[in-house]
């Protein structure tokens, strides 16, 4: 992933559990950002920051409600976003 360039956007919209999994291979800042009306109108959500190597677990609050999500990171990093929904 390239500094500051979005990735694709991932459907978010019609599940009740959303969580995701940030991995990096490098130290960076992954912000997660949502699209809350499905036109293109991007908010951010929360930001973390993400060790080489390690692992960040987040559970979305169970009223959000959005229908794209996306990752944007602070530095050229091999970025891994996985997001499980039930």
């Amino acid at each position: 992933m390239l500094a500051g360039v979005p990735s694709d956007p991932y459907l978010m919209t019609g599940y009740d559990r959303k969580r995701v999994s940030l991995s990096a291979d490098t130290k960076t800042e992954i912000t997660l950002e949502v699209d809350l009306t499905g036109t293109g109108l991007w908010a951010p959500h929360r930001s973390f920051i993400v060790s080489a190597g390690e692992t960040v677990q987040h559970t979305f609050p169970a009223g959000l409600s959005a229908y794209w999500v996306r990752g944007v990171c602070s530095q050229d990093a091999t970025v891994s976003v996985i997001f499980t929904y039930d």
